[in-house]
């Protein structure tokens, strides 16, 4: 269970961070298979070019990856993510989407603020992320940057730019949130935040994983989600291992 200072932070100021949550071997394993889907969607966005924010040999996003690899399902269901999410989302929780991005030496522009639900309404609008470094994210690699306690505004207006959705431009720079491999930020899904430009010379893996009540519906359909399964009923975990 999250610590009461842990709990504090994020009504506070939106976030916090847990170190070292998983083993390097445990993130060698995960990396390695998420290398592999990776790669493989990268191939085709070379093929057929720019798709919003998905750009050839700079950004790169594979989504529902807990659907296409029993091992990844499972590492998305464990029991330290039921402990996580149900500490803050109540008992009964799912898996609402997953998804790696890899940030590639190439990617030379921010990936703008932006709240994670400007992309996909939600209701109720208010779920978790979880940015996990599958390798050391660095400032100079292009790590997530956030401002504090602007999850306090509900969901704001986000412009759609070429590369993002985008919902500030103002000038405060945020505070940026390295992460060791195996260390993991959770955040509000209505923190504005961002990525700056990776100036290194090796791709910034992070594997983001969101989970929501498990009641949450689309915000405008009404229809439910089905991106993922439930991971917990009445504070316990029901998923069962594949």
């Amino acid at each position: 269970m999250l610590s009461n200072d842990q709990l504090k932070q994020y009504n506070e100021k939106g976030y916090f961070i847990l170190e070292s949550l998983f083993s390097v071997d445990e993130m060698t394993e995960l990396r390695k298979r998420i290398d592999y889907f990776d790669a493989e969607s990268e191939k085709d966005l070379m093929t057929s070019g720019q798709s919003f924010n998905r750009i050839p040999n700079q950004i790169n996003f594979t989504v529902m990856l807990n659907q296409k690899d029993p091992y990844i399902r499972n590492f998305a269901c464990q029991d330290k993510f039921v402990n996580i999410t149900t500490s803050i989302l109540g008992p009964d929780v799912m898996l609402y989407f997953d998804q790696s991005v890899y940030k590639r030496p190439e990617a030379n522009r921010d990936f703008p603020w932006h709240q994670d639900n400007g992309y996909i309404p939600i209701d109720p609008e208010h779920y978790i992320t979880c940015w996990l470094a599958l390798e050391d994210a660095t400032v100079e690699n292009g790590t997530i940057w956030v401002l504090p306690e602007t999850h306090k505004q509900g969901v704001v207006e986000h412009q759609k730019t070429e590369i993002g959705y985008q919902c500030y431009f103002g000038d405060d720079p945020g505070i940026p949130v390295p992460l060791k491999k195996g260390s993991m930020a959770v955040f509000s899904s209505l923190l504005f935040h961002r990525s700056t430009p990776n100036l290194s010379q090796s791709t910034r893996k992070g594997y983001i994983l969101q989970y929501a009540p498990s009641y949450a519906k689309h915000g405008v359909t009404g229809e439910p989600f089905d991106n993922g399964p439930v991971i917990a009923q009445g504070g316990k975990s029901v998923y069962v291992p594949s």
